[in-house]
Protein backbone atom coordinates (compact mmCIF):
# COMPACT_ATOMS: atom_id res chain seq x y z
CA UNK A 1 0.00 0.00 0.00
CA UNK A 2 1.28 3.57 -0.93
CA UNK A 3 2.01 6.25 1.70
CA UNK A 4 2.22 9.98 1.68
CA UNK A 5 5.88 9.51 2.87
CA UNK A 6 6.43 7.35 -1.04
CA UNK A 7 5.30 10.37 -3.13
CA UNK A 8 7.28 12.22 -4.89
CA UNK A 9 5.11 14.12 -7.64
CA UNK A 10 2.15 16.47 -7.21
CA UNK A 11 0.12 14.22 -9.23
CA UNK A 12 1.28 10.93 -6.79
CA UNK A 13 0.03 13.11 -3.96
CA UNK A 14 -3.11 14.26 -5.23
CA UNK A 15 -4.17 10.66 -6.32
CA UNK A 16 -3.46 9.47 -2.99
CA UNK A 17 -5.37 12.37 -1.20
CA UNK A 18 -8.47 11.51 -3.90
CA UNK A 19 -8.25 7.64 -3.33
CA UNK A 20 -8.95 8.28 0.61
CA UNK A 21 -11.17 11.24 0.87
CA UNK A 22 -13.21 11.38 -2.53
CA UNK A 23 -17.09 10.18 -1.65
CA UNK A 24 -18.18 7.66 -3.54
CA UNK A 25 -21.27 7.14 -4.35
CA UNK A 26 -23.06 2.73 -4.59
CA UNK A 27 -26.59 1.83 -4.53
CA UNK A 28 -27.45 -0.47 -1.68
CA UNK A 29 -29.25 -4.23 -1.61
CA UNK A 30 -32.74 -2.12 -0.05
CA UNK A 31 -32.46 0.50 -3.38
CA UNK A 32 -31.00 3.34 -1.22
CA UNK A 33 -28.05 5.32 -2.44
CA UNK A 34 -25.25 5.59 -0.21
CA UNK A 35 -21.92 7.59 -0.67
CA UNK A 36 -18.80 7.56 1.58
CA UNK A 37 -15.00 8.21 1.39
CA UNK A 38 -12.88 5.22 1.97
CA UNK A 39 -11.05 7.34 4.71
CA UNK A 40 -7.17 6.22 6.53
CA UNK A 41 -6.01 3.33 5.93
CA UNK A 42 -6.84 0.73 8.44
CA UNK A 43 -4.60 -0.97 10.57
CA UNK A 44 -4.99 -4.97 10.73
CA UNK A 45 -8.98 -4.31 10.22
CA UNK A 46 -9.07 -1.33 12.47
CA UNK A 47 -9.14 2.52 12.67
CA UNK A 48 -5.49 3.35 12.64
CA UNK A 49 -5.52 5.42 15.85
CA UNK A 50 -7.54 2.76 17.36
CA UNK A 51 -4.95 0.29 16.35
CA UNK A 52 -2.25 2.68 18.08
CA UNK A 53 -3.14 3.01 21.60
CA UNK A 54 -2.22 -0.33 21.48
CA UNK A 55 1.08 -0.21 20.90
CA UNK A 56 1.65 3.28 22.70
CA UNK A 57 4.51 1.95 25.01
CA UNK A 58 6.40 0.81 22.43
CA UNK A 59 7.84 4.25 20.97
CA UNK A 60 9.41 2.73 17.81
CA UNK A 61 6.09 0.88 16.36
CA UNK A 62 4.23 3.88 17.43
CA UNK A 63 6.27 5.82 15.40
CA UNK A 64 6.30 3.41 12.37
CA UNK A 65 2.56 3.20 12.60
CA UNK A 66 1.79 6.97 12.47
CA UNK A 67 4.61 7.19 9.97
CA UNK A 68 2.47 5.49 7.72
CA UNK A 69 -0.58 7.71 8.58
CA UNK A 70 1.21 11.23 7.86
CA UNK A 71 0.17 14.17 7.11
CA UNK A 72 -3.06 13.12 9.53
CA UNK A 73 -2.81 16.14 12.24
CA UNK A 74 -2.57 13.17 14.71
CA UNK A 75 -0.12 11.40 12.60
CA UNK A 76 2.66 14.37 13.33
CA UNK A 77 1.44 14.41 17.46
CA UNK A 78 2.29 10.96 17.73
CA UNK A 79 5.35 11.06 16.01
CA UNK A 80 6.91 13.84 18.29
CA UNK A 81 5.78 11.62 21.29
CA UNK A 82 7.23 8.31 20.35
CA UNK A 83 10.88 10.77 19.87
CA UNK A 84 10.24 11.98 23.48
CA UNK A 85 9.78 8.74 24.76
CA UNK A 86 13.26 7.76 23.44
CA UNK A 87 14.84 11.04 24.15
CA UNK A 88 13.35 10.91 27.34
CA UNK A 89 14.85 7.62 28.27
CA UNK A 90 18.25 8.15 26.38
CA UNK A 91 18.35 11.34 28.99
CA UNK A 92 17.55 9.16 32.18
CA UNK A 93 20.24 6.21 30.61
CA UNK A 94 23.07 9.53 30.00
CA UNK A 95 23.49 8.22 26.32
CA UNK A 96 23.70 10.24 23.40
CA UNK A 97 19.88 11.36 22.04
CA UNK A 98 21.16 13.96 19.30
CA UNK A 99 19.60 11.92 15.91
CA UNK A 100 16.11 11.82 17.85
CA UNK A 101 16.00 15.56 18.48
CA UNK A 102 16.95 16.28 15.21
CA UNK A 103 14.46 14.18 13.38
CA UNK A 104 11.98 15.85 16.28
CA UNK A 105 12.60 19.04 14.83
CA UNK A 106 12.54 18.32 11.07
CA UNK A 107 9.15 16.46 11.30
CA UNK A 108 8.27 20.36 13.60
CA UNK A 109 9.53 21.76 10.54
CA UNK A 110 8.19 20.00 7.96
CA UNK A 111 4.71 20.42 9.56
CA UNK A 112 4.75 23.97 9.65
CA UNK A 113 4.81 24.29 5.73
CA UNK A 114 0.79 23.91 5.87
CA UNK A 115 -2.45 22.77 7.29
CA UNK A 116 -3.66 19.24 6.26
CA UNK A 117 -6.27 20.47 3.34
CA UNK A 118 -2.96 21.58 1.57
CA UNK A 119 -0.09 19.55 3.06
CA UNK A 120 -1.47 16.09 1.62
CA UNK A 121 -1.24 17.41 -1.96
CA UNK A 122 2.23 18.49 -1.80
CA UNK A 123 4.57 15.40 -2.09
CA UNK A 124 6.42 14.14 0.72
CA UNK A 125 10.11 13.75 -1.02
CA UNK A 126 9.90 17.75 -1.94
CA UNK A 127 9.22 19.03 1.77
CA UNK A 128 11.66 16.24 3.29
CA UNK A 129 14.79 17.92 0.76
CA UNK A 130 13.51 21.35 2.31
CA UNK A 131 16.58 23.00 4.01
CA UNK A 132 14.97 23.15 7.51
CA UNK A 133 18.13 23.36 9.24
CA UNK A 134 18.04 24.15 13.34
CA UNK A 135 19.68 27.47 12.21
CA UNK A 136 17.34 28.92 9.57
CA UNK A 137 14.01 27.56 11.14
CA UNK A 138 14.64 27.11 14.93
CA UNK A 139 12.05 26.34 16.89
CA UNK A 140 10.08 28.92 19.25
CA UNK A 141 7.48 29.68 16.06
CA UNK A 142 7.21 25.20 15.32
CA UNK A 143 3.23 24.29 16.63
CA UNK A 144 4.40 21.19 17.04
CA UNK A 145 7.23 21.49 19.86
CA UNK A 146 7.12 21.99 23.33
CA UNK A 147 8.83 24.02 25.94
CA UNK A 148 10.83 21.72 26.98
CA UNK A 149 11.62 20.57 23.33
CA UNK A 150 13.14 23.68 22.91
CA UNK A 151 15.02 23.49 26.25
CA UNK A 152 16.46 20.21 24.65
CA UNK A 153 17.42 21.95 21.48
CA UNK A 154 19.23 25.17 22.90
CA UNK A 155 21.16 22.89 25.72
CA UNK A 156 22.60 20.64 22.58
CA UNK A 157 22.83 23.30 19.27
CA UNK A 158 22.73 26.65 20.91
CA UNK A 159 20.58 30.23 20.27
CA UNK A 160 19.22 29.27 16.27
CA UNK A 161 20.10 32.16 14.04
CA UNK A 162 16.55 32.41 13.36
CA UNK A 163 12.73 31.50 14.05
CA UNK A 164 10.32 31.07 11.71
CA UNK A 165 8.45 28.48 9.79
CA UNK A 166 8.71 26.65 6.67
CA UNK A 167 5.74 28.36 5.32
CA UNK A 168 7.24 32.12 5.75
CA UNK A 169 10.78 30.39 4.06
CA UNK A 170 9.08 29.15 0.89
CA UNK A 171 6.39 31.45 0.75
CA UNK A 172 6.40 31.65 -2.85
CA UNK A 173 6.62 27.89 -3.34
CA UNK A 174 3.73 27.70 -0.70
CA UNK A 175 1.63 29.74 -3.13
CA UNK A 176 1.93 28.26 -6.19
CA UNK A 177 0.89 24.64 -4.42
CA UNK A 178 -2.30 26.43 -2.97
CA UNK A 179 -2.63 27.72 -6.78
CA UNK A 180 -2.07 24.62 -8.33
CA UNK A 181 -4.52 22.51 -5.47
CA UNK A 182 -7.41 24.75 -5.89
CA UNK A 183 -7.30 24.50 -10.00
CA UNK A 184 -6.88 20.77 -9.03
CA UNK A 185 -9.88 20.82 -6.35
CA UNK A 186 -12.28 23.22 -8.94
CA UNK A 187 -11.56 20.19 -11.62
CA UNK A 188 -12.75 17.82 -9.07
CA UNK A 189 -16.01 19.40 -8.33
CA UNK A 190 -16.62 19.71 -11.79
CA UNK A 191 -16.29 16.13 -12.74
CA UNK A 192 -18.37 15.29 -9.43
CA UNK A 193 -21.11 17.58 -10.39
CA UNK A 194 -20.82 15.74 -14.40
CA UNK A 195 -21.06 12.42 -12.83
CA UNK A 196 -23.54 13.38 -10.56
CA UNK A 197 -26.43 15.73 -13.19
CA UNK A 198 -25.30 12.85 -15.82
CA UNK A 199 -26.84 9.71 -13.84
CA UNK A 200 -29.58 11.93 -12.37
CA UNK A 201 -29.94 13.00 -16.44
CA UNK A 202 -30.17 9.19 -17.46
CA UNK A 203 -32.70 8.12 -14.78
CA UNK A 204 -34.99 10.80 -15.68
CA UNK A 205 -34.57 9.50 -18.68
CA UNK A 206 -35.25 5.76 -18.23
CA UNK A 207 -38.06 6.92 -15.49
CA UNK A 208 -39.98 9.00 -18.72
CA UNK A 209 -39.90 5.86 -21.13
CA UNK A 210 -41.09 4.00 -18.42
CA UNK A 211 -44.15 5.83 -17.41
CA UNK A 212 -46.94 3.97 -18.99
CA UNK A 213 -46.15 1.09 -16.84
CA UNK A 214 -47.58 -0.08 -13.97
CA UNK A 215 -46.48 1.64 -10.48
CA UNK A 216 -44.95 -0.97 -8.80
CA UNK A 217 -43.13 -1.74 -12.04
CA UNK A 218 -41.12 1.74 -11.73
CA UNK A 219 -37.34 1.55 -10.91
CA UNK A 220 -36.90 3.39 -7.86
CA UNK A 221 -35.16 6.92 -9.12
CA UNK A 222 -32.17 8.46 -7.60
CA UNK A 223 -34.57 11.14 -5.46
CA UNK A 224 -35.68 7.30 -4.41
CA UNK A 225 -32.49 6.94 -3.44
CA UNK A 226 -31.75 9.91 -1.91
CA UNK A 227 -34.75 10.01 0.32
CA UNK A 228 -36.13 6.65 0.22
CA UNK A 229 -39.02 7.73 -1.82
Amino acid sequence: MRHWVDTTTDEEARALDRGMWEMVGSKQPDGTFVAQAAGPAPEGGEFWYDALNRIKDDPDKRYAMARRHLPLPAAWREMAVSLRMKIRKARKAKTGYEAELRELHHLAAMSSYAGYGVIQRVPYARLAALDLSYDRVGCDHLSLLGVTDSKWMRELWGEADNHSTASELYEDMLAADIQRIKADEKQERDELSERLFGNLSREIAEESSSSASPPERRRRGIFGWLFGR
